[in-house]
């Protein structure tokens, strides 16, 4: 009994020692590393590269196909009109007409002028900003040809800017220097160095308007989030 013990004994001692020595030496337990986390931004303002302008005007007929030579004629003029302020044919899109039968939607149709009325749209978009910008600034122009661009369906230009990748490494570059140098200012702080990236994440590019009434200029912005080792 005394032998079975002593075993008993001399064995959880042997286990506990073990225990000591994974965890880094006799009696001595590793200690977790000291880190700092820190975020670095990086942002710069472009011009956009490519300009989208949904542009729509109405027109009214009680004959269908009188109604269609008038929709192609004043189509051709918003046309040359488009190409008059720098736009080619591969800058936009005649779309097809939406015509509406008033007599089948409930309306008096001998109290309306129309029976029929046409909505044509034509679809710009264009890397000429330029050319985009003066077409719609301009186009009171068009209703010497009584042409009218609808104000209320025309929501404006959508400017947008599509080289992002050109521009991504050199801003994660920068972000990432940023962060570095929060980091050292926090270890200097501390009396500490700040060592390797023990984690990072980058945050995803955002694209904003440069401000309101500037929508052709753009905030590119993007965050990175490092986690830096620290030694004394």
């Amino acid at each position: 009994m005394w032998k079975s013990l002593i075993l008993g004994i001399v064995i959880g001692i042997a286990v506990v020692a073990s225990s000591f020595i994974l965890a880094g030496g006799f009696g001595t337990i590793a200690k977790p590393d000291r880190t700092v986390t820190v975020r670095g931004l990086a942002e710069r303002e472009v011009p956009a590269d490519l300009a989208v302008w949904q542009m729509r005007f109405s027109l009214g007929g009680n004959d269908l196909k009188e109604l269609q030579k008038d929709i192609i004629a004043k189509t051709a003029i918003v046309t040359e009109y488009l190409k008059k302020n720098g736009l080619a044919e591969s800058d936009y899109k005649v779309q097809s007409p939406d015509i509406t039968d008033i007599s089948l939607q409930g309306y008096d149709i001998d109290k309306a002028k129309y029976r029929y009325i046409a909505k044509q749209d034509i679809l710009v978009r264009s890397h000429n900003i330029k050319g985009v910008k003066d077409a719609q600034e301009h186009s009171l122009e068009l209703l010497s040809e009584d042409i009218t661009i609808l104000k209320e369906y025309d929501n404006g230009i959508n400017y947008e800017y599509t080289a992002l990748n050109s521009i991504k490494p050199e801003m994660i570059g920068e972000a990432t220097k940023n962060a570095r140098s929060a980091a050292e200012k926090f270890a200097n702080d501390s009396g500490s160095q700040v060592g390797k990236i023990k984690n990072a994440t980058q945050g995803y590019f955002s694209i904003d308007s440069a401000a309101t009434g500037l929508e052709e200029m753009k905030k590119i912005r993007v965050v990175t989030t490092i986690e830096y080792t620290l030694s004394d």
